[in-house]
């Protein structure tokens, strides 16, 4: 089996999403800079693209993905890959991210 590529740090923060046929929100479970895993009564298929509004901090613009790519789905789960992000958004997250390293 693979390792990952990159180092997952567990969270609870609000995210909503949208796609062709699906428009929901949820919490998302653990993040890393090139995707997350989030939990929602509404879950997205295998392969399905999304957009994605996730709120990292309070008192802050919520980070726009563009698109993302759902990679695995269960019950009450699924995962995405990041695969369009604005260069700003992208930096606010890897700041986010780099953030959550320092105090683990």
């Amino acid at each position: 089996m693979e390792g990952r590529k990159h180092t997952r740090f567990a969270v609870q923060l609000p995210v909503s999403f949208s796609g062709d046929q699906l428009s929901d929100g949820g919490t998302i479970l653990n993040v890393t800079a090139e995707g997350c895993a989030i939990t929602s009564d509404a879950v997205a298929g295998l392969g399905v693209y999304l957009q994605l509004t996730m709120q990292l901090r309070e008192r802050e613009e919520p980070i726009l993905v563009d698109l993302a790519a759902v990679r695995w789905a269960s019950a009450r789960r699924f995962g995405v890959e990041f695969i369009k992000i604005r260069p700003e958004e992208r930096e606010r997250l890897k700041q986010f991210v780099k953030a959550l390293e320092s105090t683990s």
